[in-house]
């Protein structure tokens, strides 16, 4: 019988792995490339039936395709991986902080005061994934976080209507960092059909990013939180007052001295 040891750095290395595969497993889940994941095993398991049996062609024609398999990994997991990359390179210069009740104030009476108003809207609220790289898509502003400055990006007939505004938090109840800005899109059977552009974006970026987002529908008259991809119930102003202080509760708040976004650090 072989003299089979199994020590500390053994269980470390599968703990490692076991945890990298879980945190994989769970990056994916609801996403097209579960579906791609079921038609690689599947493609293994027809390798190896066709090694056992004998099946000379087969298992030439895809000995040929796993020469080639970790290329064709990253082309068809190339944007599951951008966004565990993007998850992973968080701000090293985050510090924890409870939401203040200014900045929950300031969330909800701007995303409502839209909804009074008939205006659809995007509040992106930046967490510990940096969000400075959307700027250059719109306009890089440094204001409170008020209703009536969202009230005058969002109105239709404004020039920086189009697009989401970035809210990043700090102690004094958040700071408007960006306007104007273009998020990125969803996969279209990644939202349902009855949801428009303005829910793509929201998941979008949601699926990419950290960043919580408050939708505000104006065609049906609704605010909605966006969170990993993933679309909440129509809410009331209490609602996603008490959504939002769950959910930021470990949000970045460390700003530097001259206002600007920690996201501009990363």
């Amino acid at each position: 019988m072989a003299n089979w040891q199994f020590g500390l750095i053994d269980i470390l290395d599968i703990a490692v792995v076991a945890i990298v595969v879980y945190f994989f497993l769970r990056l994916i889940r609801g996403t097209r490339a579960v579906q791609m994941l079921i038609g690689v095993a599947i493609v293994v398991v027809t390798y190896q039936a066709a090694r056992t049996f004998g099946l000379f062609t087969v298992e030439w024609m895809f000995g040929h395709f796993f020469s080639a398999f970790m290329v064709i990994l990253v082309v068809l997991f190339q944007q599951e991986i951008r966004r565990a990359l993007m998850r992973v390179a968080v701000n090293p210069l985050a510090a924890t902080a409870v939401a203040t009740d200014e900045l929950l104030d300031g969330l909800v009476e701007s995303a409502f005061s839209l909804v009074h108003r008939g205006w659809g809207g995007l509040i992106v609220i930046e967490r510990d994934t940096g969000l400075r790289h959307l700027f250059e898509s719109g306009v890089e502003l440094d204001a409170p976080l008020r209703p009536d400055i969202v009230q005058a990006l969002f109105c239709p007939d404004a020039p920086m209507h189009d697009g989401a505004v970035i809210v990043c938090p700090d102690l004094h109840g958040g700071r408007i960092v960006a306007a104007r800005v273009l998020l990125p899109l969803a996969q279209a059977n990644a939202v349902a059909g009855d949801y428009g552009t303005r829910h793509r974006a929201a998941v979008g970026l949601s699926e990419e990013t950290d960043a919580l987002v408050v939708v505000v529908s104006e065609e049906r008259g609704e605010v909605l939180l966006v969170e990993e991809g993933q679309i909440g119930e129509a809410m009331s102003s209490s609602e996603l007052r008490e959504a939002l202080n769950q959910k930021l509760s470990s949000v970045v708040a460390a700003v530097p001295s001259n206002g600007a976004s920690p996201g501009a650090k990363v």
